[in-house]
């Protein structure tokens, strides 16, 4: 098939599958929110799932190199089985620790679907058209969980222990979005390849000899990866910059994950309804509706200014968090409603730029690989910002981490529009 019947055959499938991860979105969303409401997990316990979701994201440089190897289809599959199948398991869990247990098998395999969904982009949808086709599949992804929140929190509102059957559901549909993607077409020639996993071979019938040249060259599997990266980075500044950017951002958005789920269980004792109402309906009717003109807009402006624009407005929810219900005539639940209402319009903007503005940056070929390499900035980040704000939290309480993200997200925004500027300039 020529380009333009791969790029349609393509965008049919791919928004088919964006109804599944829609789904799959609305569970995703309230993990914490059941650690912290249906189990009464502690907040360190909230905190820990935290680190442990934004920690599995460093591998997607290791999956990324790995598919750049052959097998993508393979792997694929495998996140869906590893990371969200595995979720039926959620019928024998009763205790906090064991669903964090079982949470953590989830988040190993979270990042496969990243650097794949992006190398599919590249290869299979024309440059000026990729803002638009995402942007389109975030329509369809977010109305989906809007739909799917409203059903979830009714059952959770009815009896919060229902989670225990709630997720399994959502795991065998959320398998759909993995493996719809492992079945795309791809296109005649290929993509160019990038540089695969090491491998280290073992003649059959001998057994493996541990010695100094095996230690070196699995050190050196398991280091490549971020080798590459740091030469990525010194050969493309613009592009090192943007994930600065997005790493400010990142420190900000992180370290509040932990924080909300508490805020609205221990301070403003939200019912189920009211959170799902707020985190997951509003978030993605919001997400669903300025998505395609985000992405269109990406395609036009650059993802640099795209993100200037939603990390600046971005700073305006922790705000409301703040100071809501004391400057305006709210009670709590209107402010969580309000705050999630201004979240969903930045994150539109940082929805469309986190998934797929890398490849603006990437050489032909390289989308996995770039988007592999801002996944992974993520996971470090991820490790030490939750922990920043729930110790802001103990310390400080909770107005200080809400003030703390504002000013990072502010910050993310004026370093993003720089960049911006220095791109329009014909810099890189």
């Amino acid at each position: 098939m020529d380009a333009i019947q791969l790029e349609r055959a393509t965008s049919r499938r791919y928004y088919l599958a964006t109804v599944f991860q829609g789904i799959w979105t609305t569970g995703q969303y309230l993990f914490p929110f059941v650690l912290a409401k249906s189990l009464g997990a502690p907040g360190w316990l909230v905190t820990l799932s935290v680190v442990l979701e934004t920690s599995g994201m460093t591998l997607g440089l290791y999956w990324s190199q790995l598919m750049a190897g052959g097998g993508r289809r393979r792997w694929l599959l495998w996140s869906g089985i590893g990371g969200r199948l595995v979720l039926i398991a959620a019928l024998l869990v009763h205790t906090a620790s064991a669903f964090v247990v079982l949470l953590a098998v989830v988040y190993f395999f979270i990042s496969v679907v990243f650097p794949a969904q992006n190398s599919i982009l590249q290869d299979n949808i024309r440059p000026h058209r990729r803002g638009t086709v995402f942007g389109r599949g975030a329509l369809v992804q977010h109305l989906t969980a809007a739909v799917a929140s409203v059903a979830v929190g009714a059952v959770l509102q009815r009896d919060p222990d229902l989670f225990r059957w709630v997720y399994p559901v959502i795991g065998i549909l959320g398998f759909g979005f993995p493996l719809i993607l492992s079945r795309l077409p791809r296109p005649e020639t290929g993509a160019l390849a990038g540089s695969g996993a090491a491998v280290v071979s073992i003649t059959p019938g001998e057994p493996a000899v541990v010695d100094a040249a095996a230690w070196r060259r699995l050190i050196n599997a398991l280091t490549a990866p971020f080798r590459e990266a740091g030469e990525t980075f010194r050969h493309d500044r613009a592009f090192f910059w943007y994930e600065t950017n997005f790493s400010i951002y990142g420190v900000a958005f992180i370290m509040l994950s932990p924080v909300v789920p508490l805020y609205f269980t221990e301070v403003w004792r939200l019912s189920y309804q009211d959170i799902t109402m707020a985190r997951v309906l509003i978030t993605s009717l919001g997400v669903a509706l300025l998505g395609p003109p985000a992405g269109r807009l990406m395609d036009v402006i650059h993802p640099a200014r795209l993100c200037a624009l939603a990390f600046g407005w971005l700073a305006l929810f922790p705000l409301l968090l703040a100071f809501g219900p004391l400057v305006l005539p709210l009670a709590p639940v209107g402010a969580a409603y309000l705050a999630f209402v201004v979240f969903s319009v930045g994150m539109a903007g940082v929805h469309v730029g986190w998934n797929v503005g890398s490849i603006a940056f990437a050489p032909p070929g390289k989308g996995g690989h770039y988007q592999g390499i801002h996944v992974a900035m993520v996971g470090i980040r991820g490790v030490l910002a939750p922990v920043l704000g729930y110790v802001l939290l103990r310390w400080l309480g909770y107005r200080a981490v809400f003030l703390t993200a504002a000013v990072l997200f502010l910050a993310a925004s004026a370093s993003s529009m720089l960049l911006g500027r220095r791109l329009a300039k014909g810099r890189r």
